[in-house]
């Protein structure tokens, strides 16, 4: 099959690689997108990615071939694929906390994700998608999980109000999910304005430029209307946790899903003194009901038409270096650039 793998120095090399064949509990998944991460980036910038390894973990397609024991799934049924193999015996993975798992691999970082034709997958990792769905669009599934499990992380509740620190790919699908969880007031940063208004027409309540997204200055907006809850979704190296610890009302919580690639300062003395949770959140999890990713396949299936003008650019796979300076950058309107095996 064709793929592209990482090659020395972080290149993305068009290789091919021997068709995957499904053992029992797998299925093979004909991959029709995979969208680029903005941890994708993150890791390659610091040379954190596998020689040999096929990247990509955001990818949705239709079941090709199904291994000995796989029930509720047919060739041919459109899926999206929440991209992780852990052992399923650890306390971690029997209370539904799978990314945690001490044994756990993520699909496109230490094991071949979505920048190939085919990809093989747990069955309990498929999650049904209607058929006439955008694979662009199902392919979203991933960032909507972590958004998701981001909320549900902070103790989201019905009328509260949030915040979203960022809005990139995540942050955006943030403001969907915040509305679909019950959220009352959603606001949202954004540094470009094609960001901006993509984050009115998803339903944000008001959108913060750059200036008003400062700590001062969310002190001051927080003093004034505090949030509940604050989903801090940049990492790299901004100042959000500061932000987002000034704007956070007393019993409030922060919830991370940022990947933060040095050491950053927090001040925690207004976390301390207003009690607030400091909560991290890594990829997903099965703990709720509907767990994170079925949570996400279904606001997806809902919101179809407003999700996809998050799906902003697509590239065929041989073309995988322009997806990955497409992805880089966002002035220009780039929220989610899928690749198309």
């Amino acid at each position: 099959m064709r793929a592209v793998v990482w090659g020395e120095s972080g290149a993305l090399v068009p290789t091919r690689l021997p068709l995957p064949e499904p053992g029992p509990g797998e299925l093979r998944v004909r991959v029709r997108a995979c969208g680029i991460c903005g941890s994708d980036l993150h890791l390659r910038s610091i040379g954190f990615v596998q020689r040999g390894v096929a990247p990509g973990h955001e990818f949705a397609g239709t079941v090709d071939a199904l291994g000995a024991g796989v029930a509720g799934l047919a060739t041919g049924d459109a899926v999206a694929v929440e991209p992780l193999r852990s052992c399923g015996r650890c306390d971690e993975c029997r209370r539904g906390l799978d990314a945690i798992c001490a044994e756990g691999k993520l699909l496109g970082v230490h094991t071949h994700g979505g920048f190939a034709e085919y990809a093989v997958v747990p069955a309990q990792r498929a999650f049904p998608l209607p058929a006439d769905l955008d694979p662009r669009v199902a392919a979203l599934s991933e960032p909507t999980a972590v958004a998701v499990r981001g909320l549900r992380r902070g103790g989201l509740a019905p009328g509260q109000r949030v915040l979203i620190l960022g809005a990139g790919t995540i942050g955006l699908l943030g403001v969907l999910a915040a509305r679909a969880l019950g959220a009352g007031e959603v606001w949202i940063s954004a540094r470009h304005a094609a960001q901006a208004q993509l984050a009115k027409d998803l339903g944000a309540t008001r959108v913060l430029g750059e200036a008003e997204a400062a700590p001062g200055e969310l002190a001051r907006a927080g003093a004034a209307t505090p949030f509940d809850l604050v989903l801090e979704t940049v990492g790299g190296s901004a100042d959000t946790l500061n932000a987002a610890a000034s704007a956070v009302r007393r019993g409030g919580a922060v919830a991370v899903v940022g990947m933060f690639l040095a050491p950053v300062r927090l001040e925690t003395l207004p976390l301390l003194l207003k009690e607030a949770t400091l909560a991290w959140s890594y990829c997903y999890g099965r703990s709720g009901e509907p767990c994170d990713f079925a949570e996400a396949t279904r606001l997806l299936s809902a919101e179809r038409e407003r999700a996809a003008r998050l799906a902003t650019h697509a590239v065929p796979l041989a073309d995988a270096e322009r997806a990955f300076a497409l992805a880089a950058e966002r002035r220009a309107g780039t929220v989610k650039v899928s690749v198309l095996p």
